[in-house]
Parts: C-alpha cells; sequence; structure tokens
C-alpha cells in the first residue's frame, strides 16, 4: 500500500474547522512535532542540509504547530509570503523576510528591502507595504518591522538566504559561508540596532 507523499496533512470531516489551520494528519503518516532540542549534524552539506536540525531524521524546514485543537499551522513554504506581495513594487528591487524571537519564544517578522536604482527608502512606501500585506494576505501576515538593506545574501544555485540571515538577527554564528555567491552581504545584518533589544 502506498501513500502520496505530496500532502501530509488534509481536511477531516468529522473534525471542527479552525481558521488557519489544517484539521488534520493523514491517516497512517507518522508525524510529530520536535522542538529545537534535536540538532546534530554528520558533516555532509546534504546532511547540513537536511538532517542537520534532527539527527537521522529529515527535515526541510517547515513547521508545524500542533495547538491544543489538533489543528495544524504551517510555517514557511506553505504560507503566502510578504515577499511576494512585495515584488509587485517597482521601488524595491530585492526583499527577504524572516522571523526574530526573544527570550520568551515571542516571535516578530521583519521584512528587509533592497530598494530599485532611483528610488528611496520611504515612510509611505512602509505605509503602502503594511496596507497592501493587511488587504492582500491577512492581519497574521503584518510585518513587525520593515528596514532597508543594501543587499541580500544568495547561494551559489540563486536562493536567497533566509536561514543565515535568522541566524544572524538572532545572534549565532553563519557556517558554511562558502555555499553563498555574496558572502559580503550578511555583514549588513549584523548589529542593527532597530533589532537590539526585543
Amino acid at each position: 500500500m502506498g501513500i502520496d507523499i505530496s500532502c501530509f496533512l488534509r481536511q477531516n470531516f468529522s473534525l471542527p474547522v479552525y481558521k488557519g489551520e489544517i484539521q488534520a494528519q493523514n491517516l497512517g503518516m507518522a508525524m510529530e512535532v520536535w522542538n529545537e532540542e534535536g540538532d546534530g549534524s554528520n558533516g555532509s552539506k546534504y546532511r547540513k542540509a537536511y538532517f542537520s536540525k534532527f539527527p537521522g531524521i529529515w527535515a526541510h524546514g517547515d513547521c508545524r504547530i500542533n495547538p491544543k485543537t489538533g489543528g495544524i499551522v504551517m510555517l514557511g513554504w506553505s504560507v503566502p509570503s510578504p515577499v511576494s506581495t512585495v515584488d509587485s513594487f517597482k521601488e524595491v528591487e530585492d526583499s527577504l523576510c524572516v522571523p526574530q524571537y526573544n527570550k520568551y519564544g515571542e516571535e516578530r517578522v521583519i521584512l528587509f528591502l533592497e530598494m530599485a536604482s532611483g528610488h528611496a527608502f520611504q515612510p509611505d512606501l512602509v505605509k503602502r507595504i503594511h496596507d497592501t500585506i493587511h488587504v492582500g494576505l491577512s492581519v497574521r501576515h503584518v510585518l513587525s518591522l520593515i528596514l532597508e538593506t543594501k543587499g541580500i545574501p544568495y547561494t551559489l544555485n540563486g536562493k536567497k538566504v533566509e536561514v543565515a540571515v535568522k541566524q544572524i538577527v538572532a545572534g549565532k554564528a553563519v557556517e558554511q559561508r562558502g555555499a553563498f555567491s555574496n558572502p559580503e552581504a550578511l555583514h549588513l545584518y549584523w548589529d542593527i540596532p532597530e533589532l537590539q533589544g526585543f
């Protein structure tokens, strides 16, 4: 017997529906919610990328929260991103969105904007972006901070490096800088005054 692994979570007609949650995991799917204590690595780039968070367990980066309701909230790739909304602004060349956590586990979301040539970072732009995200996505997606940056880091194969920026924002060291096409951009995210004291 096989199962389509493209959908681990789905609706369940016998359970109540809660806004923002997927009702249940598929029957027969061995899924668990792990915390940060499962960190580990075997040294290879592949294992570092996919098996370093929980030794022996493949983890792509999406998270799920299983609240008391039994519903599932998908974070990461599965949720519409404020970045996709910002792409429509001609003033913005590029953008990157990362979470920041304080010592109490509270989260705030930060959007970094790299301005397009001839455009300046302005309060009016910040307001328009907030308004567009509020209307186009949801109140849940509204950002805590929108800040300007002079560069967005990318991997050698052209993917934005959210994980490394998230580590820097958390005050952690970033490993494998050789995997970045522009590692100098990482320095732009250290010691940002607006991120201190959260």
